[in-house]
């Protein structure tokens, strides 16, 4: 369920888990219609099994690269709502009502969840339990800290959408100078990968007969781990954190 927030999925944990197995059968399926072998079946459930895992995954990672790009225009409007005289719960609601999703969503929650009767330090909190993001941890930290201790809070924001700003700017740069690595870890991954693709759509019993022995396994398994280990160490290489 904390997943599916996350990923801001319409789906309830029933119908996801409908979803898993649907997509179980579907691969194993799909993978003996393609091999025509039903021994295939096995590897393709497996891969079925873990499909929409990675598309969770993978919304999750594209939804908090959004809302980590709108932090810092979030708290300018804060920070200007403050200044102008709302309230902490009244600047939040700008947010939600000017910025586009996700962050406009979010902030709409934090605003319902208090409207319910929770305060909106809890509410805070349950906005970062799902969006896993250290600068919205930041800032929540802040707003929690300056209410009990007082203090100036859109002075605070302002200074912390400074720190975001530029952790944005040199992220980007670093991005920038890291791409073409990327994209090197990306063709070493995925060119077997392909080039097994094509083979088997032109010539099916060429490539066929490396999975009719053991020894062919046995180079696909070394292939693999070779091809794995290269992939993560580019990844690992260019993965710098800021």
């Amino acid at each position: 369920a904390l997943d599916l927030a996350r990923a801001d999925l319409k789906l309830t944990v029933t119908e996801y888990i409908i979803l898993n197995v649907l997509s179980v059968i579907g691969v194993a399926a799909l993978m003996v219609i393609l091999f025509r072998d039903l021994p295939w079946a096995l590897p393709g459930a497996v891969l079925g099994f873990f499909v929409p895992r990675w598309w969770v995954k993978i919304v999750q990672k594209r939804r908090l690269n959004a809302f980590n790009d709108q932090l810092s225009d979030a708290l300018n409007l804060l920070v200007n709502g403050l200044r102008s005289g709302y309230s902490i719960l009244q600047a939040m609601e700008a947010v939600s009502k000017e910025l586009p999703p996700p962050i406009s969503t979010e902030f709409a929650r934090v605003v319902q969840e208090v409207a319910l009767g929770l305060s909106y330090e809890q509410a805070l909190d349950n906005m970062v339990r799902r969006i896993r993001s250290d600068d919205l941890d930041l800032m929540v930290t802040a707003i929690n800290v300056q209410h009990e201790v007082g203090g100036n809070l859109a002075e605070i924001l302002d200074t912390i959408s400074y720190t975001i700003r530029e952790r944005v700017r040199i992220h980007g740069e670093i991005r920038i100078l890291t791409s073409q690595a990327m994209l090197s870890g990306y063709v070493v991954g995925f060119l077997p990968v392909a080039i097994t693709l094509i083979l088997f759509l032109i010539n099916r019993e060429y490539i066929m007969r490396m999975f009719q022995s053991a020894c062919g396994w046995v180079m696909v398994a070394v292939v693999v781990i070779i091809v794995s280990a290269g992939f993560f160490a580019v990844h690992k290489i260019v993965s710098i954190d800021v």
